[in-house]
Order: structure tokens, then C-alpha cells, then sequence
């Protein structure tokens, strides 16, 4: 069960690995890549709403919404964020690049929330192994820039 799951995400990875090149795409015949980012959202949206109606469920209430802590909105605002700057960004770097300069990023954001337990996550100091993994992940996305500025 375990492989399906790698495999589910190994898939998923590859989609997404287009998303940053189709939104620029969309953005240059757009006409922006604001136009661009609300068109994938929207895209996004119906999706969801496609599924839900497949799978017969009502969606929540309003009252179930507005109990929400407020932290929780910054995974869909990180979302919106992701798009904008992946239609900005990955054109310019490249496209793996961009993506190792995401997974960059995602490790240093995950190591903080990690040491400082954040979200209601139990707190896990930083050792000399995650370090070492940091900088090599650090070591790879200056490598996929090293062409450029050679």
C-alpha cells in the first residue's frame, strides 16, 4: 500500500511540475499572470466542486468556517501565492530550477515549524543530520542555477 502511495505522489509531482510552464503560458495569451492565476484557481475551484457533487456530499456550512482558527486561511492563500509566483518566476529560472528552489524553501519553512512546533505540531529540534540535509538540498538548488551564471 505504501508504493501506491510513492507512486500517487511521484504522479503528483510531475503534474505539478507543469503547472508553473502552462500558467506562464496561459499568462502570456492572457495578458498577465494575474488573469493567469485566477484562471487556474477557478479551474481549481471547479474541480472540487465537480467532485464533491460526484461523491454526493454537501459542502460545510458557514458556521463550521468562521469557527476556523485564523491561521489556517494561509493554506489557501499559500496556494494563490504558489501560482502567482510559479507564472512569475519559473519562466525566468527554468522550471526545475524553480521547483529546487521550492523544495528549498519548503525544507527551511518545515525545519522552523518543526523546531518551534508550530500549528499544533509537537516540536522536533533541528540535529546535525537535518542540517546536512538542508544543505545539500541548499548545494542542489544552487547547482541547477550554476549554468546561469556561468
Amino acid at each position: 500500500m505504501t508504493a501506491l502511495y510513492v507512486f500517487i505522489a511521484l504522479a503528483l509531482g510531475a503534474i505539478i511540475s507543469m503547472q508553473p510552464a502552462i500558467n506562464a503560458q496561459m499568462a502570456v495569451r492572457l495578458g498577465g499572470p494575474l488573469a493567469a492565476a485566477t484562471c487556474s484557481i477557478v479551474i481549481s475551484l471547479l474541480m472540487i466542486v465537480v467532485a464533491w457533487m460526484a461523491l454526493g456530499r454537501i459542502p460545510m456550512g458557514w458556521s463550521k468556517l468562521l469557527s476556523l482558527p485564523w491561521w489556517v486561511l494561509i493554506g489557501g492563500a499559500a496556494g494563490a501565492l504558489f501560482v502567482l509566483g510559479g507564472i512569475m518566476a519559473a519562466p525566468r529560472l527554468g522550471v526545475a530550477a524553480f521547483f529546487t528552489c521550492v523544495v528549498l524553501g519548503q525544507v527551511l519553512g518545515a525545519a522552523i515549524l518543526d523546531q518551534s512546533g508550530a500549528f499544533g505540531l509537537e516540536a522536533q529540534p533541528i540535529g546535525w543530520t537535518r542540517v546536512l540535509g538542508i544543505l545539500l538540498v541548499a548545494a542542489g538548488a544552487a547547482l541547477t542555477q550554476a549554468q546561469r551564471l556561468l
